[in-house]
């Protein structure tokens, strides 16, 4: 498991503030007031490299709190527009008490592509889903680049669906980004009948173990992210799974 220093230098903020300079020149200061506001309800999930004890990718969630969702805050701030009734006119049913926000999602330079073969990725949706379901949480938000989104729905048979009416914008130096949601209760049939292998990835957490080592869900999820999150007292806190040391790490 990582060691968790101060916040300004946590491995996973490194890595986060790191990638998110290099593709769209955010800095260290626009990231932290983008995104203290949630850090009480921030938890990391991260892969990490035990052969060369390094991070190689990390996803910010914010769980359900006061705290509230930066995708569907800046809905508001960036899109002009009533998150309720955004929600409300996708049909989704979208329970924000049952939601959790992916609010980043950062693989560095060493670990993408070719590299690993998408390892440290699937490595991070897979414990994404594990985790989400343990919670019985059924529902992601996102904001989203138009490009990674595009290669996440080719990849993974489109989790996500766009909030209708919201168009493409400018988002934190990204040129074109979108607000997003997943229902996982509609997704895993959806996925099953079109990639059983995807499937069994995401939704039994197997597939990856030649290569990636995860924790025991259920206790590792508890540990990690108490739920419901207490804004008073919760700090963000990191469940990690560990690639092996082979040639695909």
């Amino acid at each position: 498991m990582l060691v968790c220093p101060p916040p300004d230098v946590r491995a996973e903020r490194v890595v986060e503030r790191v990638v998110f300079e290099e593709f769209f020149d955010n800095s260290p200061e626009l990231l932290a007031e983008e995104y203290d506001p949630y850090e009480p309800a921030s938890v990391f999930l991260c892969v990490v490299d035990h052969r060369r004890l390094l991070p190689a990718g990390v996803m910010r969630l914010v769980v359900s709190s006061p705290c509230g969702f930066k995708s569907l805050d800046d809905i508001t701030r960036v899109w002009n527009a009533d998150v309720d009734d955004v929600i409300a006119s996708s049909g989704s049913g979208l329970d924000q008490k049952r939601c959790w926000d992916v609010a980043t999602f950062a693989i560095t330079s060493d670990y993408r592509g070719a590299a690993t073969e998408g390892l440290v990725s699937m490595g991070l949706y897979q414990a994404l889903v594990m985790t989400a379901r343990t919670c019985d949480v059924p529902w992601f938000v996102a904001v989203l680049d138009i490009a990674v989104l595009a290669a996440i729905d080719e990849r993974m048979a489109h989790p996500f669906t766009r909030f209708p009416g919201l168009m493409p914008k400018p988002y934190l130096d990204s040129p074109a980004s979108v607000p997003v949601f997943v229902d996982l209760d509609a997704y895993k049939p959806r996925l099953a009948a079109l990639d059983d292998t995807m499937h069994d990835i995401l939704f039994k957490g197997a597939g990856l173990e030649a290569a990636l080592w995860t924790p025991d869900w259920a206790p590792a999820t508890q540990a990690a992210l108490p739920v419901p999150v207490p804004v008073e007292s919760a700090q963000a806190d990191s469940m990690t799974a560990a690639v092996r040391g082979s040639g695909r790490s």
